[in-house]
C-alpha cells in the first residue's frame, strides 16, 4: 500500500531519470552529485461565520540537484519534472559549481540505516470528500460559538489534510524516501465583551482525522480569547512568573536555534564554547528525537527515518539536566567541529543541507499547572510573548512584549496586557525553579508549563 501511493507521486521512471542524470555529472567529472525531489498535494476547506469561503486543491513538487568538484558545489532546481531527461539540469549545476568557494568541510553520508519506523503515511488523510472537510470546518466554527457566548465573528475556521513524498539519492548509494500525511484544522475568531473585543486562534494537527479532537480546538480558541477581555495594568516590578506551554514552545525553539552549530561557527550564538556546561536550571532536559513513534496527542509528527543527508536520524539529548551536551550538526559542521554528526540536517529542493530539528521537547516534570499556579501566588501567568525575533543572538539580551493573566489564591484572574521583559535569555533558562507534568505538543515541537524566579515584568 505504501510503497503503491509513494509511487504515485515519485514513479519509479522518474528515480530512474534521476539516477541518469547523477552517472551523467559523474561522467562529466564530477566528485559527487544528489538529486532532492519532494512531491506533496493538499486540500483544504475555510469558513466564515457559516459560509464557505473557500475549497481548493493545490498539487506542489519540485527538485533540486547537487554537484560537487574540488570542494565547490553548485544547485539547480525545477519544477517540471515530467521532462524526459534531467542531464541538462545537473549540468546547470556543474556550471554553477565552478563559481563557488572552496568548503574543505564539504561531506556526503555513506549508505546506513533502514526505514524501521512505523508508517508516516495514513490514507484516511485523503479519504474524505469536499462536503466532508467543509462539514468540519463548519462543525469546528460551531463548536467555538457554543462554548463562549461572547463569540462575536469567525475570522476564519479551515480543514485541511495532505500527503506528499520525497527521496534524495546521491552517486554513493544513499536512497533516503519518506512519505507522510497530515491533518489540521485552525480557527480565528474574535470575542467581545461591552466595548472591549479581542482575537484569538488555535489550532491542532495529526497524521488522521481522528488524531485530534474538534471541540478542544473551538473551545480553547474561545478560552484564548475570553481570558484576554477587558485587560488591566500590571504594575512595575518583580512577579513570580508561569509560562504557558505555548509559550515555552517558542522559547525552546528559540533556544534549539541558537545550539545550531551553524550558528556557533558563526559566532552568532549565545551558547559558543559552552559545551559541558551548565546553562540552565537542572531541571531542564531538552531532547530532539528524529525517531519518536507517532501517538495521537501530537507526538512524533515530525518523525523521519532519514535526515536530509541521509544519515539515520537519533534522538539526542541537548540539554541535560541543564548542562549542555551537544550542538546539532550537519555532516558539514560536524566535519569542522571535529565531533561526531547527530543527524539534524534539514533539506530543502533549493539549499544546501541545514541545520533543522525533528521532535523538539523538554522532559515533562511531576507537577500540575494548578500546583505551579499555587506556587506562584500573585504572580503572573504568561500566555504570549511577542518579538522574540528580536532577542540578540550573541548576547541574549531581549526585550519582549507580553500579555497574561494576573495569579490570586491559586486561580487565574484578571487579564493583564503591554508587559514588557527585559533582561536576557539566561533569566529564563537559569530561573526555571518548577516543570509541569503537562507536555503538550504543538506540531513537531512539544511544550509544559514553566514556573520561574521572580523576574522583572514592566507594565503600564
Amino acid at each position: 500500500m505504501s510503497e503503491l501511493v509513494f509511487r504515485s507521486f515519485l514513479p519509479e521512471s522518474l528515480e530512474q531519470r534521476l539516477q541518469d542524470g547523477i552517472r551523467h555529472a559523474l561522467a562529466r567529472g564530477a566528485d559527487g552529485a544528489e538529486a532532492f525531489v519532494s512531491v506533496s498535494r493538499s486540500r483544504k476547506a475555510k469558513v466564515q461565520n457559516g459560509a464557505l469561503e473557500d475549497l481548493s486543491t493545490s498539487k506542489r513538487g519540485g527538485l533540486g540537484v547537487r554537484v560537487m568538484r574540488g570542494g565547490r558545489t553548485g544547485i539547480a532546481t525545477t519544477t517540471h519534472l515530467a521532462r524526459a531527461h534531467f542531464n541538462d539540469l545537473f549540468d546547470q549545476a556543474w556550471a554553477l559549481s565552478a563559481l563557488g568557494d572552496e568548503d574543505p568541510w564539504l561531506r556526503q553520508a555513506e549508505p546506513a540505516g533502514a526505514d524501521d519506523l512505523p508508517s508516516r503515511y495514513d490514507a484516511r488523510a485523503e479519504a474524505l470528500c469536499p462536503e466532508e472537510r467543509v462539514e468540519r470546518a463548519l462543525r469546528l466554527e460551531a463548536e467555538a460559538r457554543k462554548a463562549s457566548a461572547k463569540v462575536s465573528a469567525v475570522r476564519e475556521a479551515a480543514w485541511a489534510d495532505g500527503a506528499g513524498a520525497s527521496l534524495l539519492l546521491t552517486q554513493k548509494g544513499v536512497r533516503a524516501s519518506d512519505l507522510g500525511s497530515s491533518c489540521s484544522a485552525s480557527i480565528e475568531l474574535a470575542v467581545q465583551d461591552g466595548e472591549d473585543r479581542q482575537a484569538a486562534w488555535h489550532w491542532d494537527m495529526g497524521r488522521h482525522p481522528e488524531a485530534f479532537d474538534l471541540a478542544a480546538i473551538g473551545r480553547e480558541a474561545a478560552e484564548k480569547g475570553e481570558r484576554k477581555l477587558n485587560p488591566v495594568a500590571l504594575p512595575s516590578g518583580k512577579y513570580p512568573v508561569v509560562l504557558h506551554p505555548e509559550v515555552a514552545v517558542d522559547l525552546l525553539g528559540l533556544v534549539a536555534g541558537m545550539l545550531s552549530a551553524e550558528a556557533v561557527l558563526k559566532q552568532r550564538s549565545l551558547f559558543a564554547g559552552k559545551l559541558g556546561e551548565r546553562i540552565a536550571s537542572p531541571l531542564l532536559t531538552l531532547i530532539d528525537d528524529g525517531r519518536l513513534v507517532f501517538l495521537d496527542g501530537g507526538a512524533g509528527l515530525g518523525s523521519e527515518p532519514w535526515d536530509g543527508e541521509g544519515l539515520p536520524t537519533r534522538r539526542n539529548t541537548l540539554l541535560d539536566k541543564g548542562v549542555l551536551r551537544t550542538y546539532l550538526h550537519t555532516l558539514k559542521t560536524a566535519a569542522e567541529m571535529g565531533c561526531a554528526p547527530t543527524a539534524n540536517a534539514g533539506r530543502g529542493v533549493g539549499s544546501n543541507p541545514g541545520v533543522a530539528t525533528f521532535n523538539l521537547f523538554p522532559e515533562a516534570g511531576d507537577q500540575s499547572p494548578e500546583a505551579l499556579y499555587r506556587l506562584a501566588e500573585g504572580g503572573v501567568l504568561i500566555t504570549e510573548i511577542m518579538g522574540l525575533h528580536t532577542v540578540d543572538p550573541v548576547s541574549g539580551d531581549l526585550s519582549v512584549g507580553a500579555s497574561g493573566l494576573r495569579i490570586r489564591d491559586g486561580v487565574l484572574c484578571e487579564a493583564v496586557d503591554r508587559l514588557t521583559f527585559a533582561g536576557n535569555l539566561r533569566d529564563f533558562l537559569t530561573r526555571i525553579v518548577a516543570l509541569g507534568s503537562d507536555l503538550r505538543w504543538y506540531g513537531s515541537q512539544a511544550g509544559l508549563t514553566i514556573l520561574l524566579e521572580e523576574m522583572a515584568l514592566g507594565g503600564a
